[in-house]
């Protein structure tokens, strides 16, 4: 999944029981600093069901819920 975080202040770590979570990055070209982009995969043992996706900007606590859902069957 793609992430996109906007935050004027200290982004903090990111965090979610289900996913592998890599680095967040800005503009390579500067653009909105304060803009952030990253990926982020959901572990192959993540149960189907709903999740929670979180981190903190400066002292505000930042979150959304996202699902995770079933493979299909093959």
């Amino acid at each position: 999944m793609s992430l996109d975080l906007a935050c004027l202040d200290n982004v903090g770590a990111v965090h979610s029981p289900v996913l592998d979570i890599g680095a967040l990055k800005g503009n390579p070209e500067g653009h909105q600093p304060w803009r952030l982009f990253g990926t982020a995969t959901v572990r192959p043992n993540a149960a189907s069901g709903q999740y929670q996706i979180s981190t903190t900007c400066g002292a505000n606590e930042l979150s959304t819920d996202f699902t995770v859902v079933a493979p299909p069957p093959r």
